[in-house]
């Protein structure tokens, strides 16, 4: 990656959050020149015109199928079995014409049809890719999505990946001290190790044993399999908590927002080669550290006890240690990890924190109509010092996920009602109307006051704005939305499941489509699925199946944009840890909640 790239996405992961630090940013933003990129220009081509997911849908779930109007308008759509031999039957379906913020189109719905089978869908010129219905349709997936990161392991041979890496690692870049940070997991088309991100895979792990247990792979690896990568990222999790019990960020991140430490080494401790430890220690890293430390506890109780103990023990420290305060998505962590040492340690201490967290949280909820307008509320503020919306491009849907994990586990507290209308007031009066104005139903970016920087900013009502793609003349660093759309997914999925209502599974697997296919350039983000698969940014080991990329992003203007052209861009079509995690937990969340609702 070029060196911009490295010294952005490092202030991002050092930061105390992408919304508190974008919020701080909109403040006094000293003004600053931009060259437009040529990812900037790869908006999508008129064909293919007709999107929809890639992989299929479920028997019972809506079926949306979507056709741009960049040339021809059929009237219908043509559904066929193409399963069915010798001749496949028909459906034709009449289009509905719809006019949005992302352009002109045709939407189509056979979700009527429930009989599994594999199906096409032709319109006008064009034929979809052919694509399932069938009860595990999302499900399958997963075994695939798990085994990219085992793909990623650093610091030993994964066979037809790479050879035994990094056994070197590392000295601490103030005093050239080394310390064994050996193992863990690279974090994305690179070899650099940012706890702040693969400690992701970890939760995403655990939280699969807990939503699925056994039954998460038809195949029968077990539990035990993702007990087993959980542990293998854990050993580089505790090397690098510090004697103080704090944990330091990352390394191989790069020395004074440089790309130098992005490569192989020989292996031998000692030698100019070696890789550097950033010493930093930011509040979120601390968050998480306790989080994960917290849920291994928990998944090693009876299996393991004495690792059980080791890593309640690692948990307890950081949060000793830390300071246990911040932005709206610190406060987040933060109430997770408190429940989670709740579960471990029992008594009232940790439930306590857990609650007051999640008090914290509603707070910083906008419950009214605000900035001149009457069409959204419910959104989160920054911090309770900024009255900037929380915006974060890989978290989006922290606060409510947070909500909810407390409504799991404190279901009867005098808290838990307020916990309840926050988290609906937030999904009904913000992310369905938001989600509303695109055929696509992602939900927007985020909300804006005004126009922080010169380029489009949408306009909403009275003072507000908003964006589907992150802003791109705001900072250097900017990528595709793939995972603030897979965290609402997750979250709009565990929604439906404690609250009851299937509107919010239905726009769960809207998010998953989009990156499944069902989207403007109708490529599906997940190397090894669906077509038109973007060729990743992943410069040392190529094609890893499973992974999935940063994806679609925005220009100035606001378009869709995707690096089709084998050009390699970073911002669009590199893998990144937090995808596979948010999709992994996504998922893993629907499955679980279509057998609750089943039953």
């Amino acid at each position: 990656m070029i060196d911009t790239e490295d010294m952005d996405r490092r202030t991002f992961l050092t930061g105390a959050g992408a919304g508190v630090a974008f919020a701080a940013r909109a403040q006094n933003q000293p003004k600053k020149q931009f060259v437009e990129e040529r990812v900037e220009r790869i908006t999508a081509p008129p064909k293919p015109a007709l999107a929809i997911n890639h992989l299929g849908f479920l028997p019972g779930g809506k079926k949306i199928v979507i056709f741009r109007l960049t040339g021809e308008a059929p009237a219908e759509f043509v559904l066929r079995d193409i399963g069915s031999q010798p001749k496949p039957p028909e459906l034709h379906r009449r289009f509905t014409r719809v006019t949005s913020d992302l352009g002109d189109c045709l939407v189509g719905d056979f979700s009527d049809i429930e009989r599994p089978g594999m199906y096409q869908v032709t319109a006008g010129s064009e034929k979809s890719v052919p694509f399932f219905i069938r009860d595990d349709v999302w499900q399958r997936t997963l075994a695939k999505a798990v085994s990219y990161i085992h793909s990623q392991r650093c610091g030993q041979e994964v066979p037809n990946v790479h050879p035994a890496c990094h056994l070197d690692d590392a000295r601490q870049r103030d005093t050239g001290e080394h310390i064994d940070t050996t193992g863990g997991w690279h974090d994305a088309g690179d070899l650099r190790k940012w706890v702040s991100a693969t400690i992701l895979n970890g939760i995403a792990l655990i939280g699969l044993t807990r939503s699925l247990g056994d039954k998460w792979d038809a195949a029968g690896s077990g539990v035990k399999t993702l007990l087993d990568e959980a542990r293998w990222g854990n050993t580089y999790f505790l090397k690098m908590q510090d004697k103080d019990g704090r944990v330091r960020n990352d390394v191989a991140g790069g020395v004074n927002g440089d790309n130098s430490d992005n490569h192989w080494t020989d292996n031998q401790t000692g030698t100019p080669d070696d890789r550097y430890i950033n010493p930093a220690k930011p509040a979120s890293v601390q968050a998480l550290f306790t989080l994960f430390e917290g849920m291994m506890a928990n998944a090693f109780g009876d299996a393991d006890a004495a690792y059980g103990q080791q890593c309640l023990h690692a948990a307890l420290r950081c949060w000793d240690a830390a300071n246990r305060f911040g932005g709206t998505g610190d406060l987040a962590w933060w109430a997770m990890a408190a429940a989670e040492l709740d579960r471990a340690t029992g008594g009232v201490k940790y439930r306590n924190y857990a609650i007051n967290f999640g008090s914290q949280i509603v707070s910083l909820q906008n419950t009214e109509f605000s900035n001149g307008q009457k069409l959204v509320r419910g959104w989160f503020r920054a911090s309770g010092n900024s009255p900037e919306p929380y915006v974060d491009v890989v978290h989006g849907a922290l606060p409510v996920l947070a909500l909810l994990r407390l409504i799991e586990a404190y279901p009867n507290v005098e808290e838990a009602e307020a916990w309840r209308d926050a988290v609906k007031r937030h999904l009904d009066e913000y992310v369905l109307p938001m989600a509303a104005r695109s055929p696509y139903r992602i939900v927007p970016f985020g909300i804006f006051r005004g126009s922080p920087s010169p380029e489009l900013y949408r306009p909403l009502e009275g003072k507000l704005t908003y964006r589907f793609f992150m802003p791109v003349r705001h900072t250097d660093w900017w990528v595709g939305t793939t995972s603030h759309l897979e965290s609402y997914a997750h979250a709009l999925s565990l929604a439906s499941k404690i609250l009851g209502k299937r509107a919010y599974r239905d726009l769960a697997l809207r998010q998953l489509e989009w990156v499944m296919g069902a989207n403007p350039f109708g490529a599906c983000l997940m190397t090894g699925e669906g077509m038109r698969n973007p060729y990743p940014h992943s410069r040392f080991v190529g094609l890893i199946p499973g992974g999935i990329m940063n994806g679609i992003a925005g220009n100035a203007r606001d378009e869709p944009i995707l690096d089709i052209e084998n050009g390699f861009d970073w911002r669009t079509t590199e893998y990144w840890t937090p995808h596979n995690a948010y999709y992994i937990q996504a998922v893993a969340s629907l499955a679980a909640m279509r057998a609750a609702f089943e039953s």
